[in-house]
């Protein structure tokens, strides 16, 4: 990957998602491909990977392409996001 060759003490981070099947042998193929693209990324050379797996990331007010359902669950991730502690997948 040219990034890595250009600056091997670069720190890669993916945002992938909640679910992603990093065995890559699951039924959902978008949990596959993220789970095929995390271990991917593990291969090369950077200095550090982090994959990052939100199961929500709340949308600013401006925000324009909002899924019409957020509205209605939005007011609860104050109370989720205290019930569920932030992991990290290395």
């Amino acid at each position: 990957m040219t990034l890595s060759r250009i600056n091997p003490d670069m720190t890669f981070c993916y945002v992938s998602g909640a679910g992603t099947d990093s065995t890559e042998k699951g039924n959902m193929m978008w949990a596959r491909v993220k789970g095929k693209t995390e271990n991917e990324l593990m291969k090369f050379p950077f200095k550090g990977a982090y994959n990052f797996r939100p199961p929500f990331i709340l949308p600013t007010k401006e925000l324009m392409n909002v899924l019409p359902w957020y509205k209605y669950v939005t007011w609860l991730y104050p109370i989720a996001h205290q019930g569920f502690p932030v992991t990290l997948s290395r």
